[in-house]
Protein backbone atom coordinates (compact mmCIF):
# COMPACT_ATOMS: atom_id res chain seq x y z
CA UNK A 1 0.00 0.00 0.00
CA UNK A 2 1.11 3.54 -0.59
CA UNK A 3 0.95 6.31 1.97
CA UNK A 4 -2.11 7.72 0.19
CA UNK A 5 -4.09 4.86 1.70
CA UNK A 6 -2.96 5.30 5.31
CA UNK A 7 -5.36 6.11 8.12
CA UNK A 8 -5.56 6.19 11.88
CA UNK A 9 -8.45 6.28 14.31
CA UNK A 10 -7.87 8.23 17.51
CA UNK A 11 -9.99 8.96 20.54
CA UNK A 12 -9.88 12.09 22.68
CA UNK A 13 -11.49 12.31 26.11
CA UNK A 14 -11.95 15.52 28.10
CA UNK A 15 -13.37 15.76 31.59
CA UNK A 16 -13.41 18.32 34.44
CA UNK A 17 -11.86 15.90 36.94
CA UNK A 18 -11.60 12.30 35.74
CA UNK A 19 -8.32 10.59 36.68
CA UNK A 20 -5.95 9.76 33.79
CA UNK A 21 -4.97 6.45 35.33
CA UNK A 22 -8.60 5.40 35.68
CA UNK A 23 -9.24 6.14 32.02
CA UNK A 24 -6.19 4.14 30.87
CA UNK A 25 -6.97 1.21 33.16
CA UNK A 26 -10.70 1.05 32.45
CA UNK A 27 -10.28 1.30 28.67
CA UNK A 28 -7.04 -0.75 28.58
CA UNK A 29 -5.29 1.81 26.36
CA UNK A 30 -2.24 4.00 26.77
CA UNK A 31 -2.39 7.69 25.91
CA UNK A 32 -0.27 9.27 23.19
CA UNK A 33 -0.81 12.57 24.98
CA UNK A 34 -2.49 13.43 28.27
CA UNK A 35 -2.86 16.08 30.90
CA UNK A 36 -4.55 15.84 34.27
CA UNK A 37 -7.21 18.27 35.45
CA UNK A 38 -4.88 19.28 38.29
CA UNK A 39 -2.01 20.17 35.91
CA UNK A 40 -0.96 23.66 37.02
CA UNK A 41 0.98 24.33 33.81
CA UNK A 42 -2.27 24.71 31.88
CA UNK A 43 -4.24 27.95 31.98
CA UNK A 44 -7.28 28.14 34.24
CA UNK A 45 -9.65 27.51 31.31
CA UNK A 46 -7.68 24.42 30.31
CA UNK A 47 -7.84 22.64 33.66
CA UNK A 48 -9.59 19.57 32.36
CA UNK A 49 -8.36 16.04 32.03
CA UNK A 50 -7.21 15.46 28.45
CA UNK A 51 -6.55 11.93 27.17
CA UNK A 52 -5.63 11.19 23.53
CA UNK A 53 -5.04 7.63 22.32
CA UNK A 54 -4.70 5.81 19.02
CA UNK A 55 -7.22 3.00 18.62
CA UNK A 56 -6.40 1.72 15.13
CA UNK A 57 -4.21 2.42 12.11
CA UNK A 58 -3.65 0.84 8.74
CA UNK A 59 -3.65 1.12 4.96
CA UNK A 60 -6.44 0.63 2.47
CA UNK A 61 -10.19 0.31 2.51
CA UNK A 62 -10.36 -3.28 3.80
CA UNK A 63 -8.10 -2.35 6.74
CA UNK A 64 -10.34 0.66 7.38
CA UNK A 65 -13.51 -1.45 7.45
CA UNK A 66 -11.88 -3.91 9.86
CA UNK A 67 -10.65 -1.02 12.01
CA UNK A 68 -14.16 0.46 12.21
CA UNK A 69 -15.48 -2.94 13.33
CA UNK A 70 -12.82 -3.09 16.06
CA UNK A 71 -13.64 0.45 17.20
CA UNK A 72 -17.35 -0.41 17.34
CA UNK A 73 -16.52 -3.46 19.48
CA UNK A 74 -14.34 -1.27 21.73
CA UNK A 75 -17.20 1.22 22.16
CA UNK A 76 -19.66 -1.57 22.94
CA UNK A 77 -17.29 -3.26 25.41
CA UNK A 78 -16.93 0.00 27.35
CA UNK A 79 -20.60 1.10 27.16
CA UNK A 80 -20.90 1.50 30.95
CA UNK A 81 -17.82 3.72 31.07
CA UNK A 82 -19.14 6.07 28.36
CA UNK A 83 -22.41 6.62 30.23
CA UNK A 84 -20.61 7.40 33.50
CA UNK A 85 -18.01 9.60 31.81
CA UNK A 86 -20.56 11.63 29.83
CA UNK A 87 -22.91 12.05 32.80
CA UNK A 88 -20.01 13.66 34.66
CA UNK A 89 -19.66 16.39 32.01
CA UNK A 90 -17.17 14.42 29.95
CA UNK A 91 -16.67 14.77 26.21
CA UNK A 92 -15.49 12.07 23.83
CA UNK A 93 -14.40 12.60 20.25
CA UNK A 94 -13.46 9.99 17.67
CA UNK A 95 -11.02 11.26 15.04
CA UNK A 96 -10.61 9.63 11.63
CA UNK A 97 -7.29 10.71 10.10
CA UNK A 98 -6.67 9.98 6.43
CA UNK A 99 -3.78 10.75 4.12
CA UNK A 100 -4.73 12.59 0.95
CA UNK A 101 -3.50 12.16 -2.59
CA UNK A 102 -0.11 13.86 -2.95
CA UNK A 103 -0.48 14.88 -6.59
CA UNK A 104 -4.19 15.30 -7.13
CA UNK A 105 -5.39 17.01 -10.27
CA UNK A 106 -8.30 19.43 -10.36
CA UNK A 107 -11.50 17.44 -10.00
CA UNK A 108 -9.86 14.34 -8.43
CA UNK A 109 -11.65 12.74 -5.50
CA UNK A 110 -9.16 13.17 -2.65
CA UNK A 111 -11.07 11.73 0.29
CA UNK A 112 -14.07 9.47 0.60
CA UNK A 113 -15.15 8.01 3.91
CA UNK A 114 -18.12 5.68 4.18
CA UNK A 115 -19.60 5.25 7.64
CA UNK A 116 -22.55 2.90 7.87
CA UNK A 117 -25.63 3.52 10.01
CA UNK A 118 -24.66 0.84 12.54
CA UNK A 119 -21.29 2.48 13.21
CA UNK A 120 -22.87 5.94 13.42
CA UNK A 121 -25.44 4.53 15.86
CA UNK A 122 -22.56 3.38 18.11
CA UNK A 123 -21.33 6.98 18.23
CA UNK A 124 -24.69 8.70 18.48
CA UNK A 125 -26.13 6.49 21.22
CA UNK A 126 -23.06 7.24 23.36
CA UNK A 127 -22.96 10.96 22.48
CA UNK A 128 -19.50 10.57 20.94
CA UNK A 129 -18.63 13.24 18.38
CA UNK A 130 -16.82 12.52 15.13
CA UNK A 131 -14.09 14.46 13.34
CA UNK A 132 -12.74 13.48 9.90
CA UNK A 133 -9.37 14.94 8.92
CA UNK A 134 -7.35 14.69 5.72
CA UNK A 135 -3.58 15.09 5.81
CA UNK A 136 -0.96 15.54 3.16
CA UNK A 137 1.47 12.67 3.63
CA UNK A 138 1.20 9.62 5.87
CA UNK A 139 -0.76 9.81 9.11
Amino acid sequence: MTTKDSFSIDIVLRHPSYDLGSIAKTLSIKPRASRGADDKSAGSQQRRTFFHARLQEGNGSSDFENALDKVAAFLEKNATFWADFMNGQGEVELILNHSLLEHAAHGDLCLEVHLGPVFLEHLSSRRISLRVQGWKGPV
